[in-house]
């Protein structure tokens, strides 16, 4: 199923907000953290996750360095060129805090999250990242409709709920100290947010960029659009994964490899090809010095 990195078996659960005010329309640039502590976790768990809140929260837990800066500048793993071992194979946690004015902000297209900002500025500061980028033509697979009357399978339908107002509604609840106003998460289903699990990937209110991002490391080469699947999604795949399981997340019963999984419940396919790959290439970054 998988041609060479392991993914971590245990959830991930990622849950990027950018929420905010509809009127903006130039967006940010730069944003900073008000305050920020980063540390090695030795914990030895395999689970990670990453957290940035409407109100400004933003937590990172057990994850590696590597994945942070992907995380920071919108990138598919295999696009981070040049990395040392360490920033793949240590982990580290993220306590900060963004204005959340800024926190608040909903970014124009094209612009990232003030949240990754704040971490870009982060890496910048503390771990003195530097880099350059190059283009290089790798071998990819570009996620594309499978079946030839282009039908999209049961488990992938546009998003049921309009994450924007979702977002903002959340924003203001935690101001008076409402009631959070996003539907009950569960083993299939999120309202807003994105699950990796042993076996199993669950969306909601997504384009499909984060889920591409998220298959990447499981079939061990860049995954990119193959065109026609726009908008914001709500999806749940079901399959094998080609890797360990780990204790408290039992395999789907009788589930299918991931490419079969793909065309039986989202009509999609995964088309080997080869295409420019924008790399992110490391020129310096130093070890986290824990505050």
């Amino acid at each position: 199923m998988r041609a060479s990195a392991r993914f971590p078996v245990c959830a991930l659960l990622l849950v990027l907000y950018a929420i905010g005010a509809r009127a903006q329309t130039t967006g940010l640039t730069e944003a900073s953290f008000e305050a920020a502590s980063i540390k090695r976790n030795v914990s030895g768990a395999a689970g990670s996750a990453f957290n940035a809140r409407p109100t400004g929260q933003f937590t990172v837990t057990n994850m590696a360095i590597a994945d942070i800066v992907a995380a920071a500048y919108q990138l598919q793993p295999f696009q981070l060129a040049n990395a040392p071992d360490w920033m793949r194979h240590e982990r580290y946690d993220i306590v900060a805090k963004l204005d959340a004015k800024i926190a608040a902000a909903l970014q124009p297209d094209g612009l990232p999250p003030t949240w990754a900002l704040a971490l870009r500025s982060l890496l910048r500061d503390q771990l003195k990242l530097s880099f350059h980028r190059e283009s290089e033509e790798r071998p990819v697979y570009a996620l594309m409709r499978a079946r030839p009357d282009g039908r999209l399978g049961s488990n992938l339908r546009p998003a049921a709920n309009d994450c924007d107002t979702l977002k903002e509604q959340a924003v203001a609840a935690a101001r008076i100290g409402g009631a959070n106003p996003y539907p009950p998460t569960t083993d299939t289903s999120i309202a807003c947010g994105l699950r990796v699990g042993n076996g199993r990937i669950v969306a909601g209110g997504f384009g499909l960029t984060e889920f591409r991002m998220r298959l990447s490391p499981l079939v061990g080469r860049p995954v990119v659009d193959g065109g026609g699947l726009d908008g914001q999604w709500d999806l749940l795949l079901t399959f094998t994964p080609d890797s360990q399981v780990h204790a408290g997340e039992p395999l789907p019963a009788d589930a299918p490899d991931l490419f079969t999984a793909l065309r039986e419940q989202l009509g999609l396919k995964l088309e080997a090809t080869k295409a420019p790959v924008n790399l992110l290439v490391i020129d310096r970054i130093e070890r986290p010095e824990s505050n």
